[in-house]
């Protein structure tokens, strides 16, 4: 009996280091994405700068902590700097798609990450056009990545539009100036889709 009870717990733990590479393949997607939304629940500039400095300077973290520093602190010009520092300069950079999806990590099967993660995540998603808004009249100089962002293909439910009617009121010189810096078919597109700079007219609104 003994016997049958060693070879029992070979063969258990022969199955277990079986799947031990499948079961690992998987965490570190769920650990990453739930790493992520930990850095997005910080609730004060201390928590979040701690959090940042244990989760490091890849992309997308760098995004996550400025914009929640500028949503907890929202006169950081540091914050604002950064932010709008990292969006992309074209629709063809590979960073895009850190911009409209910010939870979508790979390799992670759903409910292995838990839902407060999500939600914060989520919703700081949902915050980009308005923290966005905010940093751009913090440093008007960075207008025109302001405007850039509108061309990484917003999601239905994106308020840019509406709120950059507060950008183009208080700083419009600086944001007619960005417009016209597009590229012709840019321009034509961003006037006629997204925001007119003439009266400050908002085109696109998200769906209900």
């Amino acid at each position: 009996m003994k016997g049958l009870l060693l070879v029992g717990s070979a063969v258990l733990a022969a199955v277990s280091m079986a799947y031990a590479p499948l079961s690992s393949a998987q965490e570190p997607g769920c650990l990453d994405t739930s790493i992520m939304g930990k850095l997005a629940r910080a609730n004060s500039p201390a928590e979040l700068s701690a959090r940042k400095q244990k989760v490091g300077d890849s992309y997308r973290a760098q995004l996550i902590f400025a914009a929640r520093m500028l949503e907890i602190d929202p006169r950081n010009k540091s914050a604002a700097n950064l932010l709008l520092g990292l969006i992309p300069e074209s629709s063809d950079d590979p960073h895009e798609a850190v911009w409209l999806e910010l939870d979508e990590l790979p390799d992670c099967p759903s409910g292995r990450v838990p839902d407060s993660d999500l939600k914060a995540l989520d919703m700081l998603q949902y915050l980009l056009p308005r923290l966005l808004a905010r940093a751009v009249l913090l440093i008007p100089e960075k207008m025109p990545a302001y405007v850039a962002y509108a061309l990484l293909g917003l999601g239905p439910d994106n308020d840019y539009a509406v709120q950059t009617r507060k950008v183009c009121r208080a700083k419009h010189q600086q944001f007619v100036k960005a417009v016209e810096q597009l590229s012709p078919n840019d321009r034509k597109w961003f006037v006629e889709k997204i925001f007119n700079p003439v009266g400050c007219k908002t085109i696109a609104f998200p769906e209900q």
